[in-house]
This record gives structure tokens, C-alpha cells and sequence, in this order.
């Protein structure tokens, strides 16, 4: 059997879909798409035999392919890739699946239903996506610390819940953070929620469970810092529990209380900006804080955006801030030029 060089090997798995992920890597001619392909083919192999126990083609139908779908829907707040890279990645493994109808493993191809594609995201340019603007941080930081201010001075406003939320506005804008490594993701048992055994607040930084489900130190600038703190003297909480629990009267008999989740902290942060003296343009959203404070780290240290965001290489950095690279390169060159 034709073998693919060395750095296109992939660990060894001793299973079908690995197999016929080599096989099709040989067919392609082009080193760079090969390379691009490989490492999406591995990474859907390794999610379907992780997340779902499969290793052949026979247990590959359209409803395990909306879920992949669903998943790479899910980037705006788990990962760092656009919609036309989810949609790009979907068409590698329907690809992948259309050459494993030609070889005769399946009969057809289960990726290419409405019902399998249809929770892809939609047609979006990097530049439609939300990034908060300084205004948008310092604005959605006042409203949060007015409901502290206001529980402070009238019972009717929920006094943990006010200090809560201001501790998680902060931190989403103060940490390039992405809100699944703050708070729980509902259908993923390993997204727990942040918990205050991975919180230094001497240090200024913690432990989050990073994109490739590994834990990485992330920092906590300054700003986030004094509304942590105050969170955690009005709490005085266990170390294994999670620094922005539920207070409902549900979660209470439960130990360590539960975090919010995702769309919980998507709604705390719609009910600020309602409630806000501020117009803003549309709700803010936990992901657009990452971006907007990548953005301007990005524009005076490409590096430092780098660091902050945790990205593996600083292409992907570059890629994320496409724009604001163009602008530097000009800026650069008209230095040079003039």
C-alpha cells in the first residue's frame, strides 16, 4: 500500500476510519490542501471515536453529521474559527465521505442532506462578526457595576446575582477568554464551569479548559481583578465551586452548585445591555469580547495578541485579524516608502 511521507503520518489507530483517512490523503496531489485536510479529517475521526465510540464508516449517518455540523456551529463561542472555516471544515469530511462512496465503504453519503448541513452557520464574513469596541467594554462594565451600586441600596435587585454577573462581564472583557472556558456548556459533561481552584487571583491568572480540551494558564488583566475579588469575599465559596454558579433555588440542594452555562451568560449579557443608559447596536455577545480586545492588543503588538488569545501560531492570529494585518502592513510599507 502507498504510503504518505512522514510528516502527514498520523498516530496510529487501529481502526477503519483511520485507515481510510490514509488512503484518501494519497489521492491528493496537492501537499498544502493534503496537510489542511489531514489535520480536519483526524480531528472529525477523533471526535466521532471520542464523543461517539465509532471507528468505522458503518455507524456514519446524517444524524452524527449534524452533530459535527452543530459543533463546528457552536465556533462563535467555543472556537476560534469563522463561519466560512466551519463551513470549509464540513466540506473536507463531505468530501471525505463522497470518496468513501466511490471506494464502496457506503452506499451514499450522509453529509450531503439538508438535515445533516442545516445547523451549519451561515454565510458570515470575519468582518460581520461582533468584536466589542473600547466604547462597548467600558460601557457594558459601567451598566454591570450601576446593578452593584443599585443592590447596595434597594432590596429588589438580587444582590449575588448583580455581583456575579459584574465579575463575568469583567472577566469576559478583561481576558481574551472564551465564554465555554468560564462557563458550563450544556451537552458537554467536561465544560464544567470555571471553578475557584483554577482562580489566582495573587497572580492575576487561571487555569480555563482550553479549545483543545486541555487546561492552559490564561491571564486575568487588572480590571477583572477588584470585581473578582469582591465576588469572592461576598461568596466565600468552596475551592471546588464554580465561580458563576446558579443562584436559582433549584441548584441550591446541589453541591458544588452548578455553573451557568453559555447561553445563560449570552443572557445576562442581553439583559445589561437592555437595561444599560448606553445604545448599543445590537446585544453584545460573550465571544465579541475576545475579539475586540484581541483586536486592539493585535493592532500595537501582534505578539502580545498572540499570547493573550492563546493561539498556536501567530498565522492564526494574523488570520483572525485579516483587516487590521492589511492596515499594519500599509502603515508599515508608507514608513518605509515616506
Amino acid at each position: 500500500m502507498d504510503r504518505l511521507p512522514p510528516e502527514y503520518d498520523a498516530i496510529h489507530r487501529d481502526d477503519a476510519l483511520e485507515t481510510a483517512i490514509g488512503k484518501r490523503l494519497v489521492d491528493i496531489d496537492s501537499g498544502r490542501y493534503r496537510t489542511n485536510v489531514a489535520s480536519v479529517l483526524r480531528k472529525f475521526a477523533a471526535w466521532a471515536r471520542d464523543q461517539h465510540g465509532i471507528t468505522g464508516f458503518k455507524d456514519i449517518d446524517d444524524d452524527l453529521c449534524r452533530q459535527y455540523a452543530r459543533e463546528l456551529a457552536r465556533a462563535d463561542d467555543r472556537d476560534d474559527i469563522s463561519p466560512e472555516t466551519a463551513r470549509r471544515y464540513f466540506a473536507y469530511v463531505r468530501s471525505f465521505l463522497t470518496w468513501a462512496v466511490y471506494e464502496g465503504l457506503i452506499p451514499t453519503n450522509p453529509a450531503k442532506t439538508n438535515h445533516a448541513q442545516d445547523p451549519l452557520p451561515t454565510d458570515e464574513t470575519e468582518t460581520d462578526q461582533q468584536y466589542w469596541t473600547v466604547r462597548d467594554r467600558e460601557a457594558i462594565c459601567a451598566t454591570a457595576t450601576v446593578r452593584v451600586d443599585e443592590a447596595g441600596e434597594h432590596d429588589d435587585v438580587d444582590r449575588e446575582a448583580a455581583y456575579r454577573d459584574q465579575a463575568l462581564v469583567f472577566l469576559l472583557a478583561y481576558s481574551g477568554a472564551r465564554s465555554a472556558e468560564l462557563v458550563a456548556v450544556s451537552d458537554d459533561e467536561e465544560r464544567n464551569g470555571l471553578r475557584w481552584r483554577h482562580v489566582d487571583l495573587d497572580a492575576g491568572t487561571m487555569q480555563v479548559f482550553g479549545k483543545n480540551r486541555t487546561r492552559e494558564s490564561a491571564p486575568i488583566l487588572d480590571d477583572a481583578l477588584r470585581p473578582l475579588r469582591r465576588w469572592k469575599q461576598l461568596r466565600e465559596p468552596d475551592e471546588d465551586e464554580a465561580v458563576f454558579p446558579r443562584l436559582d433555588n433549584a441548584a441550591k440542594p446541589l453541591h458544588p452548585t452548578p455553573s451557568i452555562t453559555t447561553q445563560s451568560a449570552r443572557n445576562i449579557l442581553a439583559d445589561l445591555c437592555e437595561q444599560s443608559g448606553y445604545d448599543f447596536e445590537e446585544p453584545l455577545k460573550p465571544h465579541g469580547a475576545r475579539r475586540g480586545l484581541g483586536r486592539e492588543i493585535y493592532r500595537e503588538n501582534p505578539q502580545l495578541a498572540q499570547d493573550v488569545l492563546r493561539h498556536k501560531s501567530i498565522e492564526t492570529t494574523h488570520e483572525g485579524y485579516a483587516q487590521e494585518a492589511a492596515k499594519r502592513t500599509r502603515d508599515e510599507a508608507n514608513d518605509i516608502i515616506n
